[in-house]
């Protein structure tokens, strides 16, 4: 185990410590959510148990807390999967897959180390955060990525495979934009905070859509990011002569839990997004602000966000074009992309089509904790959404046309087609 803090070598014991206290103390969720008690996983942690069992002991105890992806513990160089599941009528579907892998669209998962779906699920529950299976993706991925063998369905034939670990990195472009036809423009984002990717994706764009008919944003992957990276097309989203004080979005506000400990991390976090070259002046300024809020704040407890003076591009009046605007949404969108399908709502041209979105921004504002060979990632704010039984934790942002998810989307766009249909 590596050094923490510049310290002595930090232990499993001691990791699991500092990660009850700060699960009780510095995480926005206390106020809400106690979690397991911490003596049944205390029981099972030693310092010499394997990394892996410790792991899995580890994101037990986490899973209890019921906050999928804003509270997590994992290695800290994680490899990536290569693939993408998705549970359906007991069974796993492979949506995507690197060649590596040994696993291809279409198939069917229905044994991981010959026990069925159900069987498996029923040995693991603890491990499993959300109580959605559709949100149940990632563990899923994690218990296939891991097992010595899978038995599926390819093409009708019953197969055992052994998965293998990819050396690939993903192929598909995580930005694009073409046009489908003369009228309308299809944008697809599968993340808000490549700054680079979005601009050139703007620059490229804007002159396309400010003369569409119809666009059409792809958000159902979306990994979420910086809000600010979005907001150059909600512009698009206004309606003619409109402003953005015309629009009313659905946002109760936020509190954000300051102590010494949270601070101390996010100042971290901040800092070394400020050393990053290739930041924008916009962004800069946003960290900045953030570092002053949290200087003025610190051990202060759950603090009021004062949104008053924030306005969303105050110069800018809504276009003729687009006349209508799409957004394509699924569980594979989160965070910031949760954000934006909830903001797009809110304006009068746009429908969002498909299923809901991830629903994790209930409690947002991470930090990370660094443990040598892990990283712990816990938030700092807290929507009072939640004081309203309102919360999106499980159900996430509803689209205004839902879309049930079938196996018949491996084949086709079905939501893509309906889309069109509305045109």
């Amino acid at each position: 185990m590596k050094k923490h803090g510049g310290e002595h070598l930090i232990t499993k014991i001691e990791i699991f410590e500092q990660v009850v206290a700060m699960m009780k103390q510095d995480s926005s969720t206390k106020k809400d959510l106690k979690g397991a008690d911490p003596d049944m996983y205390r029981r099972q942690i030693t310092n010499e148990m394997k990394n892996e069992d410790f792991l899995y002991q580890m994101r037990c105890y986490l899973a209890s807390f019921g906050i999928i992806s804003h509270v997590s513990f994992h290695p800290k160089h994680r490899q990536a999967l290569g693939f993408r599941l998705r549970k359906f009528e007991n069974r796993l579907y492979v949506l995507n897959a690197n060649p590596d892998t040994d696993l291809r669209v279409a198939d069917q998962i229905i044994l991981i180390d010959n026990q069925t779906i159900p069987a498996f699920y029923q040995v693991h529950r603890d491990y499993f955060v959300s109580e959605t299976e559709e949100r149940q993706y990632m563990e899923w991925a994690y218990f296939v990525a891991k097992s010595d063998t899978v038995t599926l369905l390819r093409n009708g034939q019953e197969q055992t495979i052994s998965v293998q670990e990819t050396k690939l990195t993903t192929h598909t472009p995580a930005f694009e934009y073409k046009q489908l036809s003369e009228e309308t423009l299809y944008l697809k984002m599968e993340n808000f905070f490549d700054e680079e990717a979005i601009a050139n994706l703007y620059q490229e764009s804007s002159s396309a859509i400010s003369t569409a008919k119809n666009v059409i944003v792809d958000v159902r992957v979306n990994h979420g990011g910086s809000d600010s990276l979005y907001f150059p097309l909600l512009q698009y989203a206004l309606s003619d002569g409109k402003s953005f004080k015309d629009v009313t979005f659905s946002d109760d506000g936020m509190e954000i839990l300051y102590t010494k400990r949270n601070v101390g991390l996010r100042l971290q976090d901040f800092q070394a997004m400020l050393r990053q070259e290739d930041i924008s002046p916009e962004t800069r300024n946003m960290l900045e602000q953030f570092i002053t809020e949290l200087a003025v704040n610190k051990d202060k407890g759950y603090v009021l966000y004062d949104q008053s003076d924030e306005t969303i591009l105050p110069d800018v009046t809504g276009q003729a074009k687009p006349e209508k605007l799409f957004i394509l949404s699924d569980v594979y969108c989160g965070s910031s992309g949760d954000n934006f399908v909830s903001m797009m709502k809110a304006f009068d041209k746009v429908t969002v089509i498909g299923r809901p979105t991830l629903g994790i921004l209930d409690y947002s504002n991470c930090c990370t904790v660094d443990f040598g060979d892990y990283e712990f990632v816990f938030p700092t704010s807290r929507s009072l959404t939640v004081d309203k039984g309102q919360g999106m934790n499980d159900k996430g942002v509803i689209p205004d046309i839902f879309i049930p998810w079938t196996p018949e989307h491996l084949e086709r766009d079905i939501d893509l087609e309906e889309c069109l249909k509305l045109r």
